[in-house]
């Protein structure tokens, strides 16, 4: 008998198909709820197109929206509403004229009509809308007008953080309470102190001479801090900020103090100002420096700029007395004064807020001196 198993005797492949692996309930996934979709307010939707900077107003081509045909989807009511926005050269009965003064026209002056004349371009018996010249959509002052719209959009001017700006910088122009720095900074640009002039004397020797207007300067150069105070070059309420820049220490000392008081006799001037490297006042200082200071405040009192440099220093306490230059002190000294004082009807919270209180740049004492001596 063969050792060799027969086919019968060979383990068989079963041909029935494996159960499939399911899932536990359980550890299945939940369908996804469909989200519903957020309402849009349409009158959010059209403030966004028309005051957002990344709108799609700013990347289309604007003839493809106001044209002739989307003019002709619109309603007659709407029709009607946008043609009072229009110029009266929108309308197919206008007929420019010739101002009457016109040289041409002086002849027939008693039979022309004066220019912007709503007879001559509007028939009351018509709507405005059977008037409008479609036209108008492919008139080049109308496409760069349209042009310009999309620029202020991308530009951010109609949003309402920019109007709220523009709002706030018409007002401080009418009150006065607007101070523009770049403006300070261009006036000591243009006007620099007068150069001398280097002229050659005797063989060997040299001597400087300066113009006529920096003899006329050092003439000013006599009067003194308190013949300002005698004629109110300085008033109480006054800020005096100080600066200098000291580059061998790559420092700038900056620091204002506010005039509480002048001395009848002696014409001292009693100031007060913030500890240490503070360079503004607080507001309430700034709008009611009566009375003994609060908080950290000080009181000190100098009779000359240069009193009240070293004093301004002292307190700093960065630049030691060794280090100081001997500077104009004159110079490193600027007036801010309020256009007139505040009243109790005016907005004090307001003021406070503003820099140095709302008070407008005179200028330096070197210059108010100046032209105090010319003028007097």
């Amino acid at each position: 008998m063969s050792d060799v198993a027969g086919p019968s005797s060979r383990p068989r492949r079963s041909t029935r198909a494996p159960a499939k692996f399911t899932q536990p309930e359980a550890l299945t996934r939940p369908a996804l709820e469909k989200k519903k979709p957020i309402p849009i307010d349409p009158a959010e939707q059209l403030k966004s197109l028309l005051t957002n900077p990344k709108s799609d107003l700013t990347t289309i081509d604007i003839s493809t929206i106001l044209n002739a045909s989307t003019w002709g989807v619109l309603s007659p009511e709407a029709r009607e509403s946008l043609c009072a926005l229009l110029p009266p050269t929108a309308f197919a009965n206008f007929q420019p004229s010739v101002d009457p003064s016109h040289p041409s026209q002086l002849p027939q002056a008693d039979k022309m009509e004066v220019d912007g004349d709503e007879s001559q371009t509007r028939d009351a018996s018509l709507p405005l809308a059977e008037l409008f010249d479609p036209s108008t959509f492919t008139d080049a002052h109308f496409l760069a007008a349209a042009h310009t719209f999309q620029d202020h959009i991308f530009s951010g001017w109609m949003t309402d953080a920019h109007k709220e700006a523009v709002t706030k910088y018409e007002q401080g122009v009418r009150d006065g309470s607007l101070h523009a720095a770049w403006k300070d900074e261009v006036w000591k640009r243009e006007h620099l102190p007068p150069i001398p002039v280097v002229t050659s004397g005797q063989p060997g020797q040299s001597s400087q001479s300066t113009p006529e207007s920096s003899a006329r300067a050092g003439e000013a150069a006599g009067l003194k801090l308190s013949d300002l105070v005698k004629n109110s070059i300085l008033l109480v309420g006054d800020v005096l900020a100080y600066k200098r820049n000291f580059p061998q220490l790559d420092i700038t000392v900056e620091k204002d103090v506010i005039i509480e008081s002048i001395h009848p006799k002696n014409q001292s001037l009693s100031v007060l100002i913030e500890p240490g490297t503070t360079t503004s006042l607080p507001p309430e200082v700034l709008i009611a420096f009566s009375g003994e200071p609060t908080g950290d405040t000080k009181r000190m009192t100098f009779t000359s700029p240069t009193n009240l440099e070293n004093s301004i220093l002292d307190i700093d306490g960065r630049v030691e007395k060794a280090r100081r230059p001997n500077g104009n002190a004159w110079k490193a000294v600027t007036v801010h004064r309020w256009r007139q004082a505040p009243s109790p009807d005016d907005d004090l919270q307001l003021l406070a807020c503003q820099q140095r209180g709302g008070r407008e740049s005179h200028g330096t004492l070197f210059y108010l001196r100046g032209c105090y001596y010319h003028e007097r």
